[in-house]
């Protein structure tokens, strides 16, 4: 029973030093991690890429009777060649948009304040209802608004060089990277056989049933996520883009970008954006575009409803407390971005859970709990007598 507690007691001295040790140092081990990703970044994208193009490269080898190098060639050379291709171009067409905004910025900066001064005026009635100091209050909001716009179009060309710089210096590593990808992907498609082997040899039989457990848990529950959220994406921003075009809106790629985006963050969605310029073009007439927009959400609402039952076997069922902390959490780590990768990583560790990852701490937790509860009810007990 004396050992029983020692143990108990030792475990829970190194349970509570790891946590005080990780909030001391979080920052630096943020820090850390974020090193090792990007350190090992190639040829995880490596492994995951030979995971979807394994089947292709079976089938070529299995078809029509292919070296399997060559069929790891031609895999990767048919994939790298296709994305490549479509990324080249829509790349190429966001950087003519975006010259074009910053060219065109003094006429949207006169067309944004024409807009807000004919919906002030539409409210003027409103305004003059309300008390002074909510008066004083819309006024300072309206000057920081017309300042905004006009400190963003009087903007000059030295950040945009600047980041230009900063692309140009970085071209040698993202060309070593896309080498480390490229080679790690050959060698793990034409080895795959042997990896796997290899791991098999090594790995304990019960860390290989926990992998194969993770292993499924995460191809169901996050591969099924984010598989739905790409194919979403994908049939909204080709609604979007049409929809754009067909209003004869500038900047049309880069707006349907944007939305469809925000069409695969919880909590936002696609009517974030359409709902509010649709609002704005009716209280500045343009009731063909805010007619024209609405129709194009609920196209996009449409679809979604069509192909989500079809794409997802089964809801995710995350808590929506937790997603939205999840979001909250990635967006101050890792910016814009971190609203996905947040959910994302919450997922990921709900699928280590139910792989049976954290069972020992769960147990050990249980079991420190226990020893606490039943040495606390001694000392009341003597405090008692």
């Amino acid at each position: 029973m004396l050992g029983k507690r020692i143990k108990i007691a030792i475990i829970a001295t190194i349970i509570l030093a790891a946590v005080i040790l990780l909030i001391v140092f979080f920052p630096d081990i943020l820090a850390l991690l974020g090193k090792i990703i990007h350190l090992f970044l190639p040829f995880v994208l490596g492994y995951l890429f030979s995971l979807l193009v394994n089947p292709l490269a079976n089938l070529l080898e299995k078809r029509f009777k292919l070296p399997r190098n060559l069929a790891a060639i031609l895999v990767i050379l048919l994939c790298v060649g296709v994305v490549g291709g479509i990324l080249a171009s829509v790349i190429l067409k966001i950087v003519e948009e975006i010259r074009g905004i910053y060219q065109n910025l003094p006429a949207i900066q006169i067309n944004i304040v024409s807009a807000w001064e004919e919906i002030s005026h539409k409210f003027s009635n409103i305004y003059d209802a309300v008390p002074p100091a909510v008066q004083e209050m819309l006024d300072e909001l309206g000057k920081n608004f017309t300042a905004s716009i006009s400190g963003i179009a009087g903007m000059e060309y030295t950040p945009i060089f600047r980041s230009a710089g900063n692309i140009a210096k970085s071209v040698p590593g993202i060309f070593v990277g896309a080498i480390a990808f490229l080679l790690s992907s050959f060698f793990m498609i034409s080895d795959s056989k042997t990896v796997k082997n290899a791991l098999e040899r090594t790995l304990p039989d019960r860390i290989q049933i926990k992998f194969e457990r993770m292993k499924t848990e995460v191809k169901r529950y996050i591969g099924g996520y984010v598989k739905a959220q790409l194919i979403i994406m994908f049939f909204a921003f080709i609604i979007l883009f049409i929809g754009l075009n067909i209003l004869n809106i500038d900047y049309s790629l880069l707006i349907a970008l944007g939305t469809a985006f925000l069409d695969a963050l919880p909590f936002f969605g696609s009517g974030a954006v359409l709902w509010t310029w649709a609002a704005v073009s009716f209280l500045t007439s343009e009731f063909g575009r805010g007619i024209g927009l609405i129709i194009i959400y609920l196209c996009v609402i449409f679809t979604r409803q069509m192909i989500e039952p079809k794409i997802v076997s089964q809801k995710i069922g995350m808590n929506p407390i937790l997603t939205l902390m999840a979001m909250y959490v990635g967006y101050r780590l890792f910016s814009i971005g971190g609203m996905i990768v947040g959910p994302l990583l919450l997922m990921l560790f709900i699928s280590l859970k139910r792989a049976g990852f954290f069972d020992g701490i769960i147990e050990a937790s249980k079991n420190i709990n226990m020893f606490i509860k039943n040495e606390y009810n001694k000392i009341k007990e003597q405090i008692k007598e």
